[in-house]
């Protein structure tokens, strides 16, 4: 890795860290500038502002988290396969960067609104999964979306909880709770 590539991961993981744990809006390019050991202006050689920076780092997360996502669920053949090793994906992948995970999901409800038309979506692969599942018959047939989210849930909520402290530890050690609690929503007959 190249010294200008060293110092652009340097100023993400910088900027990371700080918008984790104080929010977007309230971190300074000073204080990114800080974490990483650099000159303020440096910043600005890699990104045209703060919020760019944010957002860079949002969709391209995103993106690869779908990407991610997709390729697991590709690889089952049943839905209920389908389900655990997108659960087992998201964990794993939770599990690895904290840190970015975390930034992700707090930034959501500001970012996705910049997700591009037809960019890969986490949320999009596991509706589409589930779409599948009510047309061959798999599930009942219900709204996609609130399945979706329903079944989404069960894994984002704890997630959620553990980005405020509520429990520690790997996500992982709890890929089959989170799959079963999936799988109980998707299951459940429609009335």
């Amino acid at each position: 890795m190249g010294k200008a590539e060293d110092t652009k991961q340097r100023i993400e993981r910088a900027a990371l860290t700080l918008f984790v744990a104080r929010g977007v809006a309230e971190t300074t390019t000073r204080e990114i500038a800080l974490a990483a050991s650099i000159a303020e202006g440096t910043i600005y050689r890699y990104f045209p502002s703060k919020e760019q920076l944010a957002v860079d780092m949002f969709l391209r997360h995103h993106r690869a988290l779908a990407e991610a996502l997709d390729e697991a669920q590709g690889k089952a053949a049943t839905l209920r396969e389908k389900i655990d090793a997108i659960v087992r994906c998201y964990c794993e992948w939770a599990d690895r960067d904290w840190t970015l995970f975390a930034y992700h999901l707090l930034n959501q409800h500001s970012f996705l609104i910049q997700v591009p038309d037809g960019a890969p979506n986490p949320v999009n692969v596991v509706r589409e999964v589930i779409g599948r599942a009510m047309k061959a018959g798999e599930i009942p047939r219900r709204d996609a979306d609130l399945a979706a989210a329903s079944a989404i849930g069960a894994v984002m909520q704890p997630a959620t909880y553990k980005v405020y402290g509520r429990f520690e530890g790997p996500l992982t050690a709890h890929v089959r709770f989170f799959a079963d609690a999936a799988w109980a929503v998707l299951s459940v007959k429609a009335g």
